[in-house]
């Protein structure tokens, strides 16, 4: 038997029968066989092996015919397995899964939480008790939600599991050759679970190997903190585009949708202008193009994109496009003049895309043809327009499984075709992946959709959880942040604000609440004349974008509903609750001994050592800045919701006498508004501090602010 152990993780392997055993404190939580397939044979197939210690773990070769190998090592406090296979004989061989663990026996029972990550943008991402499940789509949407190739009962990339004080999270640590995914198979609980690279039936040529990606194991750390460390190291493995700038702007989609105008992008300008807004992005949605797939014959009205880039331009805002280059509707010119570049199925009969104008098609990314063509339409929109903020939605199309010019996975598919516009519109032109397979793009998106669409509506009762809905989007949004910053800055969708949606006031400031703690994309998409004051002014707290938030819950439920944005410049925070149910609750939140707090949407202050309980609608939240508790004047809270988090960079004190100064430092294109608490013996502008939680309004920044106070 060889061993690893990783921090309290221990992975177990016997050669003789090609077993594999993960640990945790001397508990076995899942066993079974190390599997791979090539030419329809299993392997390993033989007793016969070697075992070589080498720096980075053990490996066990094994006499079979095909060479099959088996490395044990460590990553990020977690153990690792990768099996990989050779053809050692003279013809090709196809390549079926390469399953580094196959567990048959899996101790955890009824009373699990499962944490199942969906295929893509749209699939839904949440922990649910191990005997549920999501809605079923509609059939025809199948190829658009779901990896068509997977069993209903599937996580992609990653998986946890906990019952009681068991846990067991796993993922692969790349995904850039493999769709991979965790098979798992319920009865009295969790009956079995496999960890697959679907070889897509590849042909491996004499003398090639072929390897799974390393599958990381964890089982010392609850799911959340664990998710956590497996993002990090895959995107540091698989070099995550993480940049300083995060989207911030308006999209014409959600007002305008398809009947968009020139015009109606350049008033939106002129009224972004006039609002003074600090955002940056201006992004132009579907309605301009002839048909999917026809991306250079454009519609009435925007024959002349250069003009309008340089409109928006002009304003100082970054010109942004929404294309799908993937996907195809079947009466596209394009279809007509080349129906080879498009995926087949072993008939020769396209792949559905499922439906959207009519039936749609995925293309094939391995073909010269579609790769020149694919150069050729963003050279286009990058050189010749103008546009270098560009939103790919219904990527998923180019990873459907079928019949291609190059004989590759779906997954290395898949990325030539994103690697091919990344090289064309360069390394400055930002990228926003939508409807796109999530770990098989990273490195070559700089932001991410991680759900859903939103909606003018909380739900629609009967439909599935991939459809657009503010619930559905959120619940995405909350258990995939943590691959905010580690593989992409998320995208939560566009904030809503417009009174003329179905959203009531508490849903519109949970989303605002949403996006301002965890520091993704901020765009909205209303009509800007149709905003009122008081929703400008819910958009205007919202921005501008922190660095990240916490989510207290991953792994754990299916709604987290604890948030928070820690803001270390003096070592505050921003404490989010919410009520996910569908009527008024009460939530309560206790502050320390050493702590006092301001209620962000009521406007109160909260006493050190006190506690805020507030009637929450359905849907809403409660929200707190808490600080820690000072007998000097100090920062309580601010208008920003994230409590300014990350952009608060610096908090200085100082006195001299009778006097003392206060300076806040704020990395912010536009002043801000803070709260500061004047307790008892201090005075500013009138405000005597009379007692502990005596406060004053100040507007500060951008750049350090000194306010002066005086002792009474």
């Amino acid at each position: 038997m060889v061993q690893v152990d990783a921090g309290g993780t221990v992975v177990q392997f016997v050669p003789e029968t090609a077993r594999v055993t993960v640990l945790a404190e001397e508990t076995t939580l899942a066993a079974g066989r190390v599997v791979a397939e090539l030419g329809g044979d299993r392997f390993p197939a033989t007793e016969a092996y070697h075992v070589q210690t080498t720096a980075d773990g053990v490996r066990v070769r094994y006499d079979d015919d095909a060479g099959t190998t088996v490395r044990l090592g460590e990553a990020a406090n977690g153990a690792t397995l990768t099996v990989s296979v050779a053809n050692e004989t003279e013809t090709p061989r196809s390549v079926g899964r390469l399953c580094p663990l196959a567990a048959d026996e899996v101790a955890f029972g009824p009373a699990t939480q499962l944490y199942r990550h969906g295929y893509q943008s749209w699939t839904p991402t949440a922990a649910l008790p191990v005997e549920a499940s999501f809605p079923s789509v509609e059939p025809v949407d199948v190829p658009m939600m779901t990896d068509v190739d997977a069993p209903q009962t599937t996580s992609h990339c990653q998986i946890g599991l906990a019952d009681g004080d068991r846990r067991l999270t796993a993922g692969f640590l790349d995904h850039s050759a493999y769709v991979d995914r965790f098979d798992y198979e319920r009865g009295d609980g969790v009956e079995s679970l496999t960890a697959v690279c679907p070889g897509d039936g590849v042909s491996l040529a004499p003398g090639e190997r072929v390897a799974s990606a390393p599958l990381w194991i964890d089982a010392s750390r609850p799911v959340d903190d664990a998710l956590a460390a497996l993002a990090a190291r895959t995107g540091e493995r698989m070099d995550a585009r993480v940049g300083e700038w995060v989207p911030t702007g308006w999209c014409s989609w959600y007002h305008y949708f398809t009947e968009v105008t020139a015009e109606d992008v350049r008033t939106n300008r002129a009224e972004l202008d006039e609002w003074g807004l600090p955002v940056d992005l201006v992004q132009l949605d579907d309605g301009y193009q002839t048909a999917f797939g026809d991306w250079r014959t454009l519609a009435e009205g925007f024959e002349d994109m250069s003009s309008l880039v340089a409109d928006v331009r002009d304003g100082g805002y970054t010109p942004g496009l929404w294309l799908a280059p993937f996907f195809v509707q079947e009466d596209a010119d394009l279809v007509a003049a080349h129906p080879e570049w498009l995926v087949t199925d072993g008939d020769g009969e396209f792949v559905s895309a499922g439906e959207r104008h009519g039936e749609m098609y995925g293309l094939d990314l391995t073909h010269p043809e579609v790769q020149t063509w694919l150069r050729e339409t963003f050279r286009t929109v990058v050189d010749e327009w103008g546009f270098d903020y560009l939103k790919l939605d219904f990527l998923y199309a180019g990873a459907l499984p079928g019949e291609r010019f190059a004989d590759v996975t779906r997954a290395e598919a898949y990325r030539a075709g994103l690697a091919v516009i990344r090289e064309a519109v360069g390394e400055d032109t930002h990228i926003l992946g939508c409807g796109a397979p999530q770990g098989q793009s990273v490195g070559l998106v700089d932001t991410m959709r991680v759900g859903p669409d939103t909606a003018e509506y909380w739900t629609h009762e009967g439909e599935s959880a991939s459809e657009p809905a503010h619930e559905n989007a959120i619940r995405n949004v909350l258990n995939r942040d943590y691959l905010h910053r580690r593989w992409w800055l998320n995208d939560p969708d566009c904030q809503l604000v417009r009174e003329t949606t179905e959203l009531s006031a508490a849903e519109r400031e949970t989303f605002a609440t949403v996006v301002a703690l965890t520091g993704g994309a901020n765009v909205f998409s209303d009509k800007i004349a149709d905003t009122g004051a008081a929703n400008r002014t819910l958009l205007e707290r919202s921005l501008p974008p922190v660095s990240e938030g916490t989510i207290d819950g991953i792994g754990r439920t299916e709604f987290p509903d604890r948030l928070v944005c820690e803001r270390a410049a003096d070592g505050g925070r921003a404490v989010a609750l919410f009520n996910w149910s569908d009527s008024a609750e009460t939530l309560s939140l206790s502050l320390a001994d050493d702590e006092c707090g301001w209620d962000a949407f009521e406007g109160e202050a909260i006493s050190v050592g006190g506690a805020v309980e507030r009637t929450v609608p359905a849907h809403g939240c409660l929200l707190v800045h808490v600080a820690p508790a000072s007998n000097r004047p100090h920062a309580l809270g601010t208008d920003h919701l994230a409590g300014l988090g990350s952009r608060l960079e610096r908090v200085a004190w100082s006195a001299d006498g009778g006097e003392g100064r206060l300076t806040l430092s704020v990395d912010a294109t536009t002043p801000q508004t803070v709260v500061v608490a004047v307790p008892d013996g201090w005075t500013r502008a009138g405000v005597d501090g009379a007692g502990a939680m005596d406060t004053c309004t100040v507007t500060v920044g951008p750049g350090p602010t000194t306010l002066p106070f005086e002792r009474t």
